[in-house]
Protein backbone atom coordinates (compact mmCIF):
# COMPACT_ATOMS: atom_id res chain seq x y z
CA UNK A 1 0.00 0.00 0.00
CA UNK A 2 1.15 3.82 -0.66
CA UNK A 3 2.74 5.91 2.64
CA UNK A 4 1.95 9.16 2.84
CA UNK A 5 2.93 12.04 5.18
CA UNK A 6 -0.64 11.94 6.47
CA UNK A 7 -1.57 8.74 7.21
CA UNK A 8 2.04 7.14 8.00
CA UNK A 9 4.73 9.78 8.74
CA UNK A 10 3.50 12.49 10.39
CA UNK A 11 2.72 10.06 13.21
CA UNK A 12 6.54 9.20 13.57
CA UNK A 13 7.45 12.51 13.23
CA UNK A 14 5.08 13.56 16.30
CA UNK A 15 6.34 10.80 18.44
CA UNK A 16 10.00 10.96 17.52
CA UNK A 17 10.88 14.08 16.35
CA UNK A 18 8.25 17.00 17.15
CA UNK A 19 10.22 17.35 20.29
CA UNK A 20 13.52 19.01 18.94
CA UNK A 21 12.22 19.68 15.43
CA UNK A 22 9.49 22.75 16.24
CA UNK A 23 9.86 26.79 15.96
CA UNK A 24 11.64 27.98 18.44
CA UNK A 25 13.55 24.80 19.67
CA UNK A 26 16.83 23.29 19.54
CA UNK A 27 16.94 21.42 15.66
CA UNK A 28 16.26 23.54 12.64
CA UNK A 29 14.26 22.88 10.70
CA UNK A 30 10.54 22.36 11.93
CA UNK A 31 8.67 18.60 11.11
CA UNK A 32 5.37 19.32 12.26
CA UNK A 33 3.60 19.41 9.01
CA UNK A 34 3.86 17.98 5.61
CA UNK A 35 4.80 21.45 4.18
CA UNK A 36 7.67 21.88 6.73
CA UNK A 37 8.83 17.99 5.90
CA UNK A 38 8.33 17.77 2.11
CA UNK A 39 11.42 20.29 1.44
CA UNK A 40 13.52 18.26 3.73
CA UNK A 41 12.58 14.54 2.40
CA UNK A 42 15.65 13.06 1.15
CA UNK A 43 17.78 14.36 3.64
CA UNK A 44 14.80 12.94 6.24
CA UNK A 45 15.29 9.46 4.85
CA UNK A 46 19.21 9.92 4.90
CA UNK A 47 19.30 10.62 7.83
CA UNK A 48 17.47 7.85 9.54
CA UNK A 49 18.70 5.51 7.25
CA UNK A 50 22.13 6.57 8.82
CA UNK A 51 20.48 5.99 12.09
CA UNK A 52 22.29 10.00 12.71
CA UNK A 53 18.65 10.95 13.46
CA UNK A 54 16.78 11.32 16.00
CA UNK A 55 20.39 11.17 18.30
CA UNK A 56 20.14 8.25 19.77
CA UNK A 57 23.90 7.31 20.78
CA UNK A 58 23.31 4.22 23.15
CA UNK A 59 23.91 0.65 22.27
CA UNK A 60 21.23 -1.01 22.35
CA UNK A 61 22.82 -4.64 21.54
CA UNK A 62 24.92 -4.22 24.54
CA UNK A 63 23.08 -4.04 27.99
CA UNK A 64 19.77 -2.41 28.71
CA UNK A 65 18.15 -3.49 25.80
CA UNK A 66 14.57 -1.02 26.99
CA UNK A 67 15.01 2.51 27.85
CA UNK A 68 12.10 5.36 28.70
CA UNK A 69 11.76 8.34 26.13
CA UNK A 70 13.19 5.70 24.08
CA UNK A 71 13.33 8.23 20.35
CA UNK A 72 15.46 6.27 18.15
CA UNK A 73 13.13 4.62 15.38
CA UNK A 74 11.99 1.35 14.73
CA UNK A 75 13.94 -0.57 11.74
CA UNK A 76 9.77 -0.64 10.48
CA UNK A 77 9.62 3.17 11.00
CA UNK A 78 12.89 4.07 8.77
CA UNK A 79 11.06 1.72 6.15
CA UNK A 80 8.31 3.37 6.40
CA UNK A 81 9.93 7.09 5.97
CA UNK A 82 12.37 5.46 3.22
CA UNK A 83 9.46 4.02 1.33
CA UNK A 84 7.51 7.92 1.81
CA UNK A 85 10.38 9.24 0.22
CA UNK A 86 10.67 6.69 -2.62
CA UNK A 87 7.58 6.95 -3.97
CA UNK A 88 7.90 10.91 -3.94
CA UNK A 89 6.30 12.11 -0.38
CA UNK A 90 2.99 12.46 -1.06
CA UNK A 91 0.68 14.25 1.90
CA UNK A 92 -2.02 11.92 1.06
Amino acid sequence: RAVTFSKDVATIFQAKCESCHQPGSIARMARGTYKDARPWARSIKAKVQARLMPPWHIDKTVGIQSFKNDISLSDEQIDLIARWVDNGAPQG
